[in-house]
């Protein structure tokens, strides 16, 4: 009996890792990775918080040819960039002097495709999720639409070209954690059908205290300021404070009131 094996992707935080594809995708956002980048990420996955040698990603990686002795640092650094970690206070790649590295959140395969058995499983789940639908559909006609949330890029107002990489990063950390949000729908501009109700949120890099720091502030129509956050100094708090920061935005908009549902 032939059983179908499906492929393997990796969770990473909020990053789906897809070795085939030498890609990491978290909602609509996809980042190419050079090969031997991808293929020392599918290293570290696979030893899963093991501690994974130079040694050994210079043999798994390059075949064991001789290169240079910058060459896994640089390959480690881009990771680092593309996942938006930061090698003072990693979530995600740890670097052990004369060690190696680590991949410090056990990354955990994920099934592509179901398995045939499994099939009439999934079919019938579906079928009874599809009967929930049409239930809810009559029950209530006219869906509460999901609130417009237009997330610009993030400015650098540091007045330092250094500090853009970590712009970048805040940005495409916001937009994956925007783009969680339940009951809101994620723009770069402001959409013209729904500007009357479309929730701005502005987000800075600023030097405050010698250290970068993030402010943010979200705005309704018109400029009314509603809710404010901002990360404490440094780099490497960056991330986790504009993760719980995030949180904080998330709940308030899913509890906050709805606008009058709107025929199209």
């Amino acid at each position: 009996m032939n059983t179908a094996v499906a492929a393997e992707r990796y969770e990473i935080g909020d990053w789906q890792f897809w070795p085939d594809a030498n890609e990491l995708r978290a909602g609509q956002e996809r980042r190419r990775l050079e090969h031997r980048a991808a293929r020392t990420l599918e290293l570290l996955c696979r030893r899963r918080g093991q501690i994974v040698s130079q040694g050994e990603i210079v043999r798994e990686v390059w075949s064991g040819r001789t290169v240079s002795p910058n060459s896994v640092p640089v390959v480690i650094s881009d990771l680092r960039q593309a996942l938006g970690d930061d090698a003072r206070e990693p979530l995600h790649i740890e670097t052990l002097a004369k060690r190696g590295y680590r991949l410090l959140a056990s990354p955990k395969p994920v099934e592509t495709a179901p398995r045939p058995a499994r099939r009439w499983l999934y079919g019938m789940l579906a079928t009874l999720a599809l009967i929930v639908l049409i239930g809810v559909g009559v029950a209530r006609p006219w869906r509460t639409p999901p609130t417009p949330l237009v997330l610009p890029a993030v400015r650098n107002e540091t007045g330092s070209p250094r500090y853009q990489p970590l712009a970048e990063a805040t940005d495409a950390l916001l937009m994956t954690r925007a783009q969680a949000f339940g009951g809101v729908e994620v723009f770069r501009q402001p959409p013209p059908r729904h500007a009357d109700r479309a929730v701005t949120l502005d987000a800075r890099l600023v030097v405050w205290n010698g250290r970068p720091a993030v402010t943010l502030a979200a705005e309704r129509p018109g400029g009314a300021v509603f809710w404010v956050a901002m990360t404490r100094g440094g780099e490497a708090v960056i991330p986790g404070d504009v993760v719980r920061a995030m949180g904080d935005l998330g709940r308030r908009l899913e509890n906050a009131p709805a606008p009058a549902d709107r025929r199209p």
